[in-house]
């Protein structure tokens, strides 16, 4: 075992003597004769402070200067002053070199073999084996003693033993290697918050914070629990003084609760202790979170694993007689009212044993309603708060979670569908709830969500838009994107879906509004499926008619999918070329930047290759003023379309000559010529070309502005 005791002085003087060994190596090795022969000096004071010096066996694991070294140099030194003066430096400088080169490689030894024992006892800790990870963690100190992360490892260990003394003394060390190592302050911070030392943990965490401040979000998040920790406290102390000075509500609830646990009594009898309870806590409006406290202290929630029928009913949900799945409803609707606006009270239910597969079991076996509702809603009020969601995230087999809340939304009428459907959107905004999906997600979720895509028209619209929004919100995940993107079940039912929205809008307004969305999101990025010209051109020919919404979102997201489909597929352009352009060149004009961006490219798209949009656009916009207009708009990527759009359409030579005259070239020539972005230049300068070849009037102009020259340079660079 590391000795533990080891003074804070002896650490020091010896990471000092590294310090000052490094330093006379780095004066010996210079160019400058001054700082040599000072480098020489402070080696003989340290040759001699070293042969003065007994061998320290206190257990830090010193390295120190080849003392042979010395001792040979000592020898050579003896043979005459001159040979001392100029030969003893060189032979300075050799041994230090060859001892620094042993004293590397055997630190190098020490930290591969420390970092081996470091990552077993990592092992040990995620398996929970957290005495194992201690003894790793001693066996690799005792390797090198200087190790910051083995320190601050073996502290999490203590911790999670309940040592906090042990913890705090790790902490230290790690401080005393590098005083800079936030780790440290953090997991100090945690065992004193453990000894309720709440003022000294905060010190600690400010102190974190001036190391390092970029650490701010994290440090902030330890201060928020340690806020909680101070509070629970506070409540906790407040429910034993209900107790301690005989308050009658309070000595009745431990009453209720020591009868609960009575064994052997009817089903019946259970049931109304349960339903008393829950009405004291709905009762208790001005000291709720006492009383919840108070029911916490009292092991309320460890009435499911304390009481075998409750225990045994809970267990096995599929076969209950009425009374059975009456007293489970209840002790549900218990467990609900104990967590109402309580993050400590629903962390510490979902700590009960089997807690988290208890409730899943009930979502996939339950042939009850009202039980199924009163467990998706304990769920539902886990989900509402980060520290929930978190709470979730590493406890429940989320796969199998997100089945079972998925199961209601197929139910249609059913009053759990809002509650899981609530409870999944709340989850898809947690970014390690996602990634715990990316490799069952194809298979344990889409095809439910396929289901419901299909069978939107026959459940119930308070559901369908929040089961939309809640895949389109898992979208985020760049993984699951590109699954549900290359899928092509998916699109399937997602296009059969918008023909049951497309025969009534109004009715399907709030399921349009979702869908769209997440179809905005599926082809954000090229992939096979959206560039297949069946399902793009049934994409294109389903949706361009959404341009004309009167919902807002609607027609932003409709211009959207055509700004990323239409880019990738000519054929679609075909499908949407009567009518789109129209729709799209009105859209230049809104308010809402990202709309004119969604628009403006998917435009450029539909000009490139299409006669038709062309002459639509320049039938609305005479002398192309709008597009112009754009390109003094500081976005780079409405810039960049809107110049490639102008370059489409000034191969109409009478436009050409409706710009003479105008600033058309003067325009072009300023982006040619001063702008840093390169697509925005090449645009332009294909579009000057254009109008020139088009109309020779405007080389003319071009001449006056001394434009030929810049605009053969860029075309050359670009060629």
């Amino acid at each position: 075992m590391a000795d533990k005791n080891t003074s804070k002085e002896e650490l020091d003087k010896f990471l000092q003597n590294v310090d000052d060994i490094q330093s006379i190596i780095k004066g010996m090795a210079s160019g400058d004769a001054k700082a040599q022969q000072k480098a020489c000096k402070a080696a003989d004071e340290k040759l001699g402070k070293i042969r003065r010096t007994p061998v320290d066996n206190t257990g830090v694991n010193k390295t120190v200067i080849n003392q042979r070294a010395f001792d040979e140099l000592a020898r050579g030194q003896k043979q005459g002053p001159q040979a001392a003066g100029e030969m003893g430096q060189e032979a300075f400088m050799d041994f230090i070199e060859k001892d620094a080169a042993e004293r590397a490689a055997r630190k190098k030894e020490q930290k591969d073999e420390a970092t081996a024992l470091k990552e077993e006892g990592n092992k040990a800790f995620k398996a929970g084996d957290f005495q194992t990870a201690v003894d790793f963690y001693t066996q690799g100190l005792e390797k090198l003693k200087d190790f910051k992360e083995l320190w601050t490892n073996r502290a999490q260990a203590y911790i999670k033993l309940g040592q906090y003394d042990e913890a705090l003394s790790d902490c230290d060390w790690a401080m005393r290697c590098d005083d800079k190592y936030v780790k440290a302050y953090i997991h100090k911070g945690r065992a004193l918050v453990a000894k309720k030392e709440y003022d000294k943990a905060l010190e600690t965490y400010q102190e974190a914070l001036k190391v390092d401040s970029k650490q701010e979000k994290t440090v902030n998040a330890y201060i928020r629990d340690l806020k909680t920790a101070k509070a629970v406290e506070e409540e906790e102390e407040k429910a034993k003084e209900r107790i301690e000075s005989g308050d009658q509500e309070a000595e009745g609830v431990v009453e209720l609760l020591k009868r609960i646990r009575q064994p052997n009594k009817p089903v019946i009898f259970y049931t109304g202790g349960l339903k008393l309870l829950t009405m004291f806590l709905k009762d208790c409006t001005e000291d709720k979170h006492t009383a919840q406290t108070l029911f916490r202290t009292c092991r309320g929630f460890e009435l499911i694993s304390d009481v075998a029928v409750i225990s045994r009913c809970m267990n096995a949900p599929a076969s209950l007689t009425k009374e059975e799945v009456d007293m489970c409803e209840s002790l549900l609707k218990l467990y609900r009212e104990a967590n109402k606006s309580n993050v400590v009270n629903q962390k510490h239910a979902i700590s009960v044993p089997r807690m988290p597969e208890i409730l899943t079991n009930l979502l996939h076996t339950s042939q009850d309603e009202d039980l199924s509702d009163a467990c998706v809603a304990i769920i539902n009020e886990l989900s509402q708060n980060a520290e929930g969601r978190t709470t979730i995230v590493n406890n429940f087999d989320t796969t199998r979670l997100m089945q079972g809340l998925l199961k209601f939304m197929n139910i249609g009428s059913s009053r759990s569908a809002a509650n899981a459907v609530g409870t999944l959107n709340n989850m898809a905004i947690d970014k390690k709830f996602l990634m715990q999906f990316r490799d069952s997600f194809e298979e344990s979720v889409l095809p439910a969500f396929e289901n419901i895509m299909k069978r939107c028209a026959e459940i119930s619209l308070t559901v369908v838009p929040s089961c939309v929004s809640m895949v389109s919100n898992m979208a985020v995940d760049p993984v699951l994107r590109r699954i549900m993107s290359a899928r092509a079940q998916l699109w399937e039912a997602c296009l059969q879906a918008m023909d049951v929205c497309l025969s009534d809008q109004t009715k399907y307004d709030e399921v349009l509004e979702p869908l769209t969305g997440l179809m905005v999101n599926l082809t954000l990025k090229p992939s096979a499926v959206p560039q297949e010209p069946v399902i793009a051109l049934a994409t294109i020919s389903k949706t361009h008619g959404l341009l004309d919404s009167p919902n807002p979102t609607i027609v932003q997201r409709t211009a959207g999918i055509l700004s990323h489909v239409l880019p990738l597929s000519d054929e679609s352009i075909k499908v949407c070329q009567d009518s789109a352009p129209s729709g799209l060149f009105r859209l230049l004009k809104d308010p809402d930047l990202q709309t004119v961006k969604y628009a403006m490219k998917a435009l450029a798209a539909c000009t490139k290759c299409s006669d038709t949009a062309r002459k639509t656009v320049i039938q609305q916009d005479t002398k192309i003023e709008t597009l112009r207009s754009l390109l003094k708009v500081e976005d780079e990527t409405l810039q960049a379309n809107s110049s490639l759009c102008i370059g489409h359409l000034l191969n109409d030579k009478a436009l050409c000559q409706s710009l003479y005259g105008t600033d058309m070239v003067m325009e072009l020539l300023k982006h040619v010529a001063d702008h840093k972005n390169s697509v925005v230049q090449q645009n332009c300068a294909i579009a000057l070309a254009t109008l020139a070849q088009e109309d020779r009037r405007h080389v003319e102009r071009l001449r006056e502005l001394h434009g030929l020259g810049i605009l053969h340079d860029c075309m050359k660079h670009f060629n």
